[in-house]
């Protein structure tokens, strides 16, 4: 069987197909995710949606709006994007007695053999009910969290009707199930909703590096460059599928792989969602 793999540094990280004698931590959530792929919830409801376009709130981009699709065509439920998206956003392990009852921690879930993430809709609902601003949106389209300022009133995770979010009830790293893979991304203390953040730290990462290298061509050049519009960025959990069964990308740049992958497509969403203008929907058969 071939060998797939995701790189954090120099380091390769297995996926739950593989075994991982070498660390056990790991091992550890390979063995979460096989747990929560037969703990599967009930399969989605999915209605026909158009692809998604210019968002129409305020401040917002008008080169930019991030988003995937997944392919249910390709995608057989294997679970390798659950266990790649726990270890690059360092998402903690829970309790035996905690998982005994399929309540994950992990951002993405399996719907029958379904992925499931915060869909980053255009109006979403669970920003509309934050306390305190923590659930917000970006100008590029993603339903971000600033968890310095997340109070834990659970009133997004309720409002969201497929409920995306998860609270973190433990206390993680006394409770020795957090571990940080990943030293880009903080982990959560407990008392917070975590959530799908479409990997916005690579985004970020890209940004300021596209910044820095497009100021100097300008100034070589005396061109002015394009806008940054975030090619070549993938999220862990694209990049870990081995079928390519989902797709990162930007729905307003016509040269991105997202663009070009739906363009013949029918696409979804879940049938709660669809009025909310998701972000991340699903593509099945041909136009």
């Amino acid at each position: 069987m071939a060998v797939a793999g995701i790189l954090f540094g120099c380091r390769k990280l297995p996926f739950v197909g593989e075994t991982s004698s070498a660390d056990p931590t790991i091992r550890q959530f390979q063995d979460e995710v096989r747990l929560a792929i037969t703990k599967a919830k009930e399969g989605l409801d999915l209605v026909r949606v158009q692809a998604p376009g210019a968002l129409s709130l305020p401040d917002a981009s008008r080169d930019n709006r991030f988003g995937m699709a997944i392919d249910l065509d390709a995608c057989d439920g294997c679970g390798k994007c659950i266990l790649a998206c726990s270890l690059e956003n360092n998402v903690p392990l829970v309790t035996a007695e905690e998982a005994a009852k399929g309540r994950f921690m992990h951002w993405i879930d399996m719907h029958e053999a379904a992925p499931f993430m915060c869909a980053h809709c255009e109006n979403a609902p669970c920003e509309k009910v934050c306390p305190t601003g923590a659930a917000n949106h970006t100008p590029d389209g993603l339903s971000a969290m600033t968890y310095k300022r997340c109070a834990g009133s659970r009133f997004c995770g309720t409002n969201c009707p497929l409920q995306a979010r998860k609270f973190n009830y433990n206390d993680s790293r006394k409770l020795g199930l957090s571990h940080q893979f990943n030293a880009e991304v903080p982990p959560r203390e407990k008392g917070v909703m975590e959530k799908c953040s479409m990997c916005i730290h690579r985004l970020q990462e890209d940004r300021a590096r596209y910044k820095t290298s497009s100021a100097a061509a300008a100034v070589v050049s005396g061109v002015p460059v394009e806008p940054w519009r975030g090619r070549g960025v993938k999220t862990a959990c694209a990049e870990s599928c081995p079928k390519n069964a989902i797709v990162f990308g930007n729905w307003l740049d016509e040269k991105s792989p997202l663009v070009e992958a739906t363009r013949n497509r029918q696409l979804y969403a879940p049938r709660q969602l669809a009025k909310f203008g998701p972000s991340i929907v699903y593509m099945m058969g041909r136009r």
